[in-house]
């Protein structure tokens, strides 16, 4: 299994991808981004907008518009730079005071 195929089994839940850099992270990261996955077709047959290209953006660039998200930051692999990203995306979903309290503590 490879890992756009998992990405459609979360459909038709949201999703966010994050990554480090290609050059540390072995280059596996275009197909994410590119149409050659699975997880296109299933999020369009379940009503949900997926990334919205099929061209693999600049780096520091983020794809949050969708019901899937992407972003990958300079930096080796972690996750710290993509959280800004991550919040702005999940406040679409994510509603209530919990959800709010718990944002607010992701931030500083």
């Amino acid at each position: 299994m490879d890992s756009h195929e998992l990405i459609a089994l979360c459909a038709p839940r949201p999703v966010f991808i994050g990554a480090g850099a290609t050059q540390v992270m072995g280059g596996w990261m275009p197909r994410h981004v590119s149409g050659s996955g699975r997880r296109r077709p299933v999020y369009k047959l379940l009503g949900k907008k997926d990334l919205g290209t099929t061209e693999f953006p600049a780096i520091e660039t983020p794809l949050i518009d969708g019901d899937i998200a992407f972003r990958q930051h300079k930096q080796r692999p972690h996750s710290a730079p993509n959280w800004p990203v991550f919040l702005t995306f999940a406040r679409r979903y994510l509603k209530g005071p919990a959800a709010v309290a718990g944002a607010r503590l992701l931030e500083r």
